[in-house]
């Protein structure tokens, strides 16, 4: 009888379930009834429900997931997980209008999940995430900064901490599917891309990413501040991820882009790229 390879051992989702689970908010703990309602501008309000609209994404994103790492054991556990926490963000804020009198119906629920079709590639998918997961948690800890209601607050801080907590788990799963890479600055190539993509100001990834859009959309908020915020740190982090020297300005990246392709493809070709320079 042929022994059984016990695969709980190479789960990373195990220890980010464990961090989840330490981290988690309850909603149902929330002081609902609560909140000050002289305390809130309609600037706040509208941002309330712009992020909820922003939020809805998630049922959609899900469904491209499952379908590309289907596969993935270790991947499809967690995003089970990440699933959850992220669909009670856009339920919290609709529950928090309709503290305030204001209704959602049906069909915010349905326009909010349509999404421009993902592409189907795992770096690609797990870059755009990281991305997308920095983004709302500058975009959640920087307009917190601007309101003065207490239970939003506490909403706001709770999002935000889930936002980061997620860019990691997405991290671990975008440095191991590197990490499993044949062929390593392919894929880094892709990622790089996608991180141009997401951060360069021309880009029509700025215009029409999900998050982008929300911040576009926020009210009494210095937008292009939060935009450079949501640059560097994602710039910080790809460099990281990647184990590349980015640069620090959104505007240098595709250059150092195109030079790292370029480098890639001469050395495919057999000839001397000094692909130290492009690193």
């Amino acid at each position: 009888m042929s022994a059984i390879t016990d695969v709980s051992g190479e789960l990373g989702y195990y220890d980010l379930l464990g961090l989840s689970e330490k981290a988690r908010w309850d909603f149902h703990e929330l002081p609902w009834d609560g909140f000050d309602l002289d305390a809130l501008s309609e600037d706040t309000i509208h941002n309330v429900k712009t992020a909820a609209y922003g939020e809805l994404t998630t049922f959609t994103a899900t469904e491209s997931f499952m379908k590309l790492f289907r596969s993935d054991i270790d991947f499809t556990q967690w995003l089970a997980v990440w699933f959850y926490e992220e669909t009670k963000h856009p339920l919290a804020l609709i529950r928090y209008l309709a503290r305030l009198g204001i209704p959602t119906d049906d069909s915010f629920i349905h326009a909010g999940r349509k999404i421009t079709p993902m592409v189907e590639d795992r770096v690609v998918m797990l870059v755009s995430n990281i991305c997308s997961e920095i983004a709302a948690n500058t975009l959640y800890n920087q307009t917190n900064k601007l309101v003065q209601e207490p239970l939003l607050n506490e909403i706001f801080r709770n999002l935000g901490r889930d936002e980061m907590r997620h860019s990691n788990g997405f991290q671990f799963y975008l440095r191991k599917t590197l990490k499993r890479a044949e062929d390593l600055d392919a894929e880094r190539i892709k990622a790089l891309r996608m991180t141009w993509f997401l951060v360069d100001p021309g880009s029509h990834g700025v215009t029409h990413h999900p998050v982008y859009l929300t911040v576009r959309q926020l009210r009494g908020v210095d937008g292009p501040a939060m935009e450079r915020l949501i640059q560097e740190k994602i710039l910080d982090r790809m460099s990281s991820v990647l184990e590349l020297d980015l640069p620090q300005r959104a505007e240098d990246l595709y250059d150092y882009y195109t030079k790292f392709k370029k480098n890639y493809m001469a050395s495919r070709r057999g000839a001397d790229p000094v692909l130290a320079e492009a690193v």
